[in-house]
């Protein structure tokens, strides 16, 4: 039996790859300011590519599929600003081991302290563990119900970000992106991300919401341009 040997990426295809994994060239080619002689250069010297003229012209070729897929990019915009945003504070998260036990104790406990529905209690299960977002005042009866043993951790002094959208949301592709994506170009790190019907919730630090709640409030709601100087 022979085996073939798989053929190499192409010049167009580590661009395009280096051009993903990098938001900021990805946004400096949408707003068309940028320099391709010196961007080639650039992912020149990051994936070891020889021909610049070959990877100029796939730079090119991609800021013009860009424009190409703008459309798209005005559906995610208008869902966006047709949302709006919600602050809580003093929320915390507990990471239990993901046992139905465990889950069974949580949803019991739950239906105890969710007499009142504005209080926050959210479960997330996954393969390994349960993320339970909570009110902080919830946590000393919640971890009672779940116990030490199956306890993996708990975050304190949080605060969740809930951008409330409109049901189109749902056959629009990239809105859950957009929004991450501002938060992780403003530097601000997301401790858990949960999206759930309409809702895209963002777990944040207190000392990073009014931040996170500035970059998504200009999104939302974007501010006015300033009218330029009359003739």
């Amino acid at each position: 039996m022979t085996s073939t040997t798989p053929a190499a990426p192409t010049a167009a295809e580590v661009t395009r790859r280096y051009i993903d994994d990098h938001p900021s060239v990805r946004d400096c080619l949408s707003y068309n300011i940028i320099n391709f002689t010196s961007l080639a250069r650039k992912v020149q010297s990051e994936t070891g590519l020889r021909n610049q003229e070959a990877v100029e012209v796939a730079c090119r070729r991609y800021q013009r599929q860009m424009k190409a897929c703008e459309p798209l990019e005005r559906q995610v915009l208008d869902v966006v600003k047709a949302s709006r945003i919600e602050v809580r504070t003093r929320v915390a998260i507990i990471t239990a081991r993901s046992d139905w036990k465990v889950f069974g104790e949580i949803l019991e406990t739950g239906r105890s302290l969710l007499t009142d529905r504005r209080h926050l209690l959210q479960l997330l299960q996954g393969p390994g563990a349960l993320t339970i977002l909570c009110e902080e005042e919830l946590i000393d009866p919640l971890l009672q119900a779940i116990g030490k043993r199956s306890t993996l951790g708990v975050h304190r002094s949080l605060s969740a970000l809930t951008v409330r959208s409109p049901e189109r949301i749902l056959e629009t592709s990239g809105v859950l992106a957009f929004l991450s994506g501002a938060l992780f170009r403003a530097g601000i790190n997301s401790l858990e991300l949960l999206s759930v019907y309409t809702d895209s919730t963002f777990v944040v630090r207190e000392r990073d919401v009014l931040h996170a709640f500035q970059v998504l409030s200009d999104l939302v709601h974007p501010p006015a341009e300033s009218p330029g100087p009359s003739a």
